[in-house]
């Protein structure tokens, strides 16, 4: 008896274990399936006609997305298209071109029928090149859309403004098109919105006021239009915003006040505007800028020195200004994470020699035993370096390193001094342009260890002497000048110096050999 009631109780435990579909297996012998194991419902037919009233609107399609369309159930191997595993709603359209660009392309229009995929949460169709019309006012159905790019297509017109419904927005992408008009200002309303990229359209204006509301974004692209204006103060409240680009308009006045206190900004393009004025010293407080692009404007004044401290800069473009005063010096290992630096063509002056050692990583004090200068350990990230069309004065100084830099141009300014020896510690270098300025000497042979040079100006100066014989190193140079200066003696009489036209050796006291006429036998 105690056995028999210890067997039941075991049963009763087994039992109770069990998944109810077991038991009614067990039970019935025949039940259904568990919810593990049925299969997905078919996609909404409503979705599978507004598919296919999208199709119906491609005349072409070489990407072979929409061959894939066929069959009953658009959840299943319909390409680009995403249901929910539960309900069979369509949540997303992926159709973007297959690489290389261009070679595949969808010629049509977008449908209006896009409109009716009611749970649809995400829109994309890019880079298919050849997709034109207007943006159907029915995508403002999408209520529950949280991503819509609508990029590298041939989309005209302007942008509804019925685009300010969709609520649930976070990203939007409308760059690469040829719309046109203005920025819609209902588009203020979606105050979710983390990211825009109107960049590469025709679009006209000012900024709304309305956008003001946007205090989410994290991403704006205005780049390459038509906008004008000035740059809204109100974007001093986009607290979140890492990159900003408004480059390539003609947007006008100063820079505000407001945009210094981006903390979170880290790429920062105000380049080919109107914009003037001097720059906010307080500009060099953004710690986190990586980027920054001013170049081909008009502002004046002075480099401010704060910019000298921006440990995370890789990359300053401030050339083509009416900059004036002298180059941006005084802090110790300035810009250590510095990749590129452009500030020609301003009216910038000062000593080269000091700016040289503002960015040296070595110790600025520290002198060799002949009490001279130490010489410039330049940052191993540094590759580009341009401050030619300037007023810059002083002597290059000695190098001891520089293995990172391969372009330096100081051409166009008044350096004087001599080329030193140690140039050759550059032994990166590309290109090489001292062209125009006061240099005089003679031409290092040491430079002959350069050997990954294409490009050699050295022309415009008052060198003497002779082109070093060893020059015949140098075989990868594709350029070189050495027009009016004070030589004299052979060219180097191999390639590729004795093949360059004869221009690239004018204008001095005696050279000879090919290209120019023979020397004279003694």
């Amino acid at each position: 008896m105690q056995l028999s009631a210890r067997l039941l109780r075991v049963l009763a435990i087994l039992l109770v274990a069990l998944p109810s579909s077991s038991v009614g297996h067990a039970a019935n012998g025949d039940a259904a399936r568990g919810d593990d194991e049925r299969q997905p419902p078919p996609c909404s037919p409503a979705d599978r006609a507004a598919l296919l009233g999208f199709k119906a609107g491609i005349a072409a399609d070489t990407t072979g997305i929409l061959a894939t369309w066929a069959g009953g159930d658009c959840c299943g191997a319909w390409e680009g298209v995403t249901c929910d595993a539960a309900t069979g709603r369509v949540v997303a359209l992926q159709l973007e071109a297959p690489p290389p660009k261009g070679r595949h392309y969808m010629e049509g229009a977008l449908s209006p029928s896009l409109g009716g995929i009611e749970f649809l949460q995400a829109l994309v169709i890019r880079d298919m090149d050849r997709i034109g019309g207007a943006i159907p006012a029915a995508l403002s159905r999408l209520t529950r859309l949280r991503e819509l790019y609508l990029e590298g297509n041939m989309l005209a017109g302007a942008i509804p403004g019925s685009l300010g419904k969709l609520g649930s927005l976070q990203y939007l992408s409308l760059a690469g098109n040829r719309l046109d008009g203005q920025l819609p200002p209902e588009l203020g309303a979606v105050s979710g919105l983390e990211q825009i990229n109107f960049s590469r359209n025709r679009l006209s204006g000012a900024v709304p006021p309305s956008y003001k509301s946007l205090s989410r974004l994290a991403y704006l692209d205005l780049s390459s239009n038509l906008f004008s204006g000035a740059v809204p103060g109100f974007i001093g409240q986009f607290k979140n915003l890492a990159l900003l680009d408004l480059s390539n308009n003609s947007f006008s006045g100063e820079i505000p006040a407001s945009l210094c206190t981006l903390h979170s900004l880290t790429d920062l393009s105000l380049s080919h505007n109107k914009l003037g004025g001097q720059i906010p010293p307080q500009m060099g407080s953004l710690q986190s800028l990586n980027s920054l692009a001013m170049d081909g404007n008009m502002f004046v004044g002075s480099i401010p020195a704060s910019f000298l401290g921006l440990q995370k800069l890789w990359y300053m473009n401030l050339s083509r200004n009416g900059f004036t005063g002298p180059l941006p010096t005084g802090i110790s290992n300035a810009l250590p994470s510095l990749v590129s630096m452009d500030l020609s063509h301003n009216h910038l002056t000062g000593d080269v020699d000091q700016f040289f050692r503002s960015l040296s990583a070595a110790n600025h004090d520290a002198n060799n035993h002949a009490n001279k200068p130490s010489p410039i350990v330049l940052p191993q990230k540094l590759e580009h370096l341009d401050l030619s069309g300037n007023r810059i004065t002083g002597a290059l100084p000695e190098f001891t390193r520089g293995a990172g830099l391969t372009w330096l141009d100081i051409s166009s300014n008044a350096i004087g001094g001599q080329i030193p020896s140690s140039i050759s510690k550059l032994s990166n270098l590309e290109r090489l342009d001292i062209s125009r300025n006061r240099v005089r000497g003679i031409i290092p042979a040491s430079m002959a260890e350069m050997v990954r040079l294409r490009w050699l100006d050295l022309s415009s100066n008052a060198l003497v002497g002779r082109i070093p014989d060893n020059f015949t190193r140098l075989a990868s140079v594709r350029h070189a000048s050495f027009r009016r200066n004070k030589l004299c003696g052979r060219i180097p009489q191999a390639k590729p110096f004795n093949l360059f036209r004869a221009a690239a050796y004018a204008h001095n006291l005696c050279l000879c050999g090919k290209p120019l006429p023979p020397c004279r036998k003694l």
